[in-house]
């Protein structure tokens, strides 16, 4: 009976991991990653019914901050506006188990699979934005967002690869480059038509790591870099760059504006918060009159969105998530080498750019984003765990 029993423990072990990093590439599209996800949770059920996940990683650095996020974020809900409305949004947090789940179940077998299946779905949503860009999508009021809803969820997703990508090359390209050098140029030439800026300050900073990470001399070389950029692309792409900087901007003093209703929010919601999907409720409750716009899906900050809605104790929990993530992997990076390295480096890399974009949107929870983010999460705090005793 057991002999019998071993090819299905096989299958259920193999359909996890494969799923799980079916989800990861197609990210960008929830219809297929949503099933994806869910197929991988059910067969590495299986396979630890079985005993096949016993020893494996569990990202246990991450496990605290992100059992805290969850409890703060249910007993909140109870505090909710309209908690009717909250508590269906629940079942989202179960996402959470990604974690643990990519910890586990991606080695670095499948981690140059995730990296393989990332780099074609780059090219394909690089391109498909450049033609769209060709098209006339080519203007900050007209922008370029692939066959997704959103041009900022485009340009962050396109912007975690991108980092993703470039980090492979440095660190341990291995042969692959005849792939990986082709999607990471599309895509980064789709993200600089993006017109996108918290994308771009997340790509500079995600980058920026990458030289720490690979040699930081290369520091030095920046300043270099941005003058040939500044005298190659177009003089629209150096304009909306420079918008940043620009507080009168449309979108810039949108921001402000929201930035001070959400700090009422909190002010009147500290340790609770409004309630899971309240804000753009009662948003223009605390809409400053002079602001640009009447109502806003959430405040651009992924700070100021996590505190209004959630609490500052849900704020905390989330900046202890990322506290535990950047320490485990950059103390990690030392006792590694060769694909291990760049793998967790690239973990390291993309969240120090999403983390930098969340400044300007929220993309925390932005399930395209996020699905990604945290399979990257699991995966390279996973790698570190299993290089070290």
């Amino acid at each position: 009976m057991q002999d019998a029993a071993r090819p299905a423990v096989s299958r259920a072990w193999w359909l996890a991991r494969a799923a799980l990093v079916g989800g990861g590439v197609f990210s960008c599209r929830l219809g297929t990653a949503n099933p994806l996800l869910v197929i991988s949770g059910v067969a590495a059920w299986r396979a630890w019914r079985r005993g096949e996940l016993a020893g494996t990683p569990r990202a246990r650095a991450l496990a605290p901050p992100l059992i805290a996020f969850t409890a703060i974020t249910i007993v909140g809900v109870a505090f909710s506006f309209d908690p009717l409305v909250s508590v269906g949004l629940l079942p989202r947090l179960l996402l959470f188990l990604t974690v643990p789940l990519a910890a586990a179940l991606v080695d670095m077998t499948w981690w140059r699979y995730l990296i393989a299946g990332l780099a074609g779905m780059c090219t394909v949503m690089g391109g498909w934005g450049i033609v769209q860009y060709v098209q006339g999508a080519s203007d900050p009021a007209l922008r370029i967002a692939g066959p997704m809803s959103s041009y900022m969820t485009y340009a962050g997703w396109i912007m975690v690869v991108v980092l993703l990508l470039w980090a492979e090359l440095v660190l341990h390209p291995r042969g692959r480059w005849w792939y990986l050098l082709p999607a990471a140029l599309v895509g980064s030439t789709a993200l600089v038509l993006s017109y996108t800026r918290s994308a771009w300050v997340g790509c500079v900073l995600g980058l920026l790591m990458l030289a720490a990470v690979w040699q930081r001399r290369l520091l030095l070389v920046y300043p270099l870099l941005a003058v040939l950029i500044w005298l190659a692309v177009p003089r629209a792409v150096l304009d909306r760059a420079l918008s940043i900087f620009d507080l009168q901007q449309h979108a810039n003093y949108d921001r402000v504006c929201m930035m001070i209703s959400g700090i009422e929010m909190i002010r009147d919601h500290p340790w609770t918060g409004v309630g899971l999907d309240m804000v753009r409720r009662i948003y223009p409750l605390y809409r400053r009159d002079d602001a640009p716009r009447w109502r806003t899906p959430h405040l651009h900050n992924n700070m100021l969105q996590i505190a209004a809605e959630r609490g500052l104790f849900a704020a905390g929990a989330y900046l202890w998530l990322l506290g535990a993530f950047l320490t485990a992997t950059w103390r990690g990076l030392p006792h590694l080498s060769g694909g291990a390295r760049a793998a967790v480096a690239g973990t390291l890399i993309a969240v120090v750019g999403t983390t930098a974009a969340g400044f300007f949107e929220y993309n925390f929870w932005d399930a395209e984003i996020q699905y990604l983010m945290l399979i990257l999460m699991g995966a390279g705090v996973g790698r570190v765990e299993a290089a070290t005793p």
